[in-house]
Order: structure tokens, then sequence, then C-alpha cells
């Protein structure tokens, strides 16, 4: 989901009536944004601010650019005028926080996020995003506890399940980490990456058959997907499976092109060819 703001999910300032222009330029800069085209999008943002210099999302959307293209300083002063104006002053936060992140002031940024979390206690990507930071922080108790109250406060947030699970795989607990990706795939179960992270837990414990299985899952679902069309030819190498194990090498083979891997990959193909011989 982007976190990007467009017009008609913005917060709306009382008494003050949205300006149909304005709101044209911001959905214009959002769409930029989406298509990562920073610098068109930080042009409409900022026209539609000339516009409605109250707009809050824009400041957000604004701050979000401007971390994206690491202009730090920018990005924590437009994020912190939307908190100034922002009626939900959650996403505004969130944002700061965001900005101060990058910047590497993590204490700031953990800061932010917490009074995000006060202005909306129920917010799941907040506690998500804080999850994250206490993880680079190798704070794991403190990530697996926001991890868990991201998915209290939406059962069907997938990253947290998974997050959480990469969290308990660093602990060295690997049941538990199998039991979230299991609960990740669950939730989402057309999602490949899902399926990938469960299989790649299963095949780390040896259990060969279900990591396969889980590969396949995945691989039926995104065909493209590099890191499961790898695993898939060194899985069916493991169990003897030759033919599907070349086949796989093969395709793995098109779908990069970072030249050390193709050599790697040739030469898995080569040694598999004489096995079969």
């Amino acid at each position: 989901m982007s976190p990007f703001v467009n017009a008609e999910a913005q917060e709306k300032n009382a008494g003050v009536q949205q300006n149909e222009e304005a709101s044209r330029l911001l959905n214009l800069g959002v769409d930029y944004a989406e298509k990562k085209n920073w610098d068109k999008a930080i042009e409409h943002l900022n026209k539609a601010l000339a516009l409605d210099p109250r707009n809050s999302a824009a400041y957000i959307d604004l701050s979000l650019a401007y971390t994206e293209k690491k202009e730090f300083p920018n990005a924590v002063n437009f994020a912190q005028k939307a908190v100034d104006l922002a009626v939900n002053k959650s996403s505004a936060y969130h944002t700061l926080g965001l900005a101060y992140e990058g910047a590497g002031n993590t204490e700031k940024a953990r800061a932010a996020y917490k009074q995000g979390l006060m202005a909306d206690p129920k917010n799941s990507d907040l506690y998500l995003t804080l999850g994250n930071l206490y993880g680079k922080e190798k704070n794991l108790d403190e990530a697996i506890k926001a991890y868990g109250q991201a998915i209290e406060a939406n059962p069907r947030n997938v990253f947290a399940y998974s997050n959480i699970a990469y969290v308990y795989q660093e602990k060295k607990e690997a049941q538990k980490a199998i039991e979230y990706l299991t609960k990740a795939a669950d939730v989402d179960p057309k999602d490949p990456i899902a399926w990938f992270d469960l299989g790649a837990a299963y095949d780390k414990e040896g259990n060969l058959p279900k990591a396969v299985e889980c590969y396949e899952k995945s691989f039926s679902l995104n065909e493209k997907f590099y890191k499961t069309v790898l695993s898939l030819a060194m899985a069916y190498e493991k169990q003897g499976q030759l033919e599907k194990s070349a086949s796989f090498y093969t395709k793995a083979l098109s779908l990069t092109d970072d030249v050390r891997l193709k050599e790697a990959i040739l030469k898995k193909i080569t040694q598999t060819s004489e096995k079969k011989i």
C-alpha cells in the first residue's frame, strides 16, 4: 500500500474548502511519486501548497518524497509542518519518524512513532515501523513486542507476521519463526514471498519436503520470482530430482543479469547434467 496521501483520502481541515486545483495538483504529485519520479512529484506538491498552504496531506507527501530522495533536512521540515497542521496526527508523526530515521536520528524517530501511537493506539502500520526500528537496533524483545501490537491492532497485517518471524530466526527460535511465517501465508495465501519465506525456514531446519511444498506454492503464484526458482533448483537437486533441478537452474539463469550469479548457475547446470549421466 502506498504511504502517499491523495486528495480523496486526506484529513479535512475544519472550515477549509478544498481548492479543486490544489486537489488536482496533489493527486498528480501522488501519481508521480508512485512512479518514483520524485522531482515531478515535489514540483506538483509544491504547486498544490501554493494554492492551499494549510494542506497537511501535501506536507506529508512532500516529506515522503524528500525522504525517498535522501534529502532528510527537507523531509523533516515538511513533516514537522504536517504535524503542526494535521487533524489526524498519527500519519504526520509517522512521516516525521521516517524522516528522522532516514537521517540517522533514531532517538527522535522513535519518539515521533510513539507520539503517533499516542494519537492513534490502533495504528498497526505505526507499530510495524516501530518494530522495524527496534529490529535495526538489535533490540529484539522490543521488536517482538511492537510486532505483536501491530498484529493485535490488525490481525491481517501480513508484514507484522513476517517481520516477527525474522526476529525469532535471529533469536534462533526456529519453531516460533515457522509458526508466524505459517500465519503470514494463511493471512495472504496469494503472496509468493510469504510462501518463499516459509519454505526457506523449513529448508533451514532440514525439512526438505515441506520446503519444496512451500517453494512450489510460491512458484505457482509468481514464476519469475528469482529466489523461489533458484531455491527450487537446489531443493530438487538435494532430492535427486535432477531433471527438474536442471530445468529450474535454467529458469533461474534467465531471471538474473548478475554476471557472477550466471557463472555460478552455469556451473550448477553442468554439475547437475554430469550427475544424470
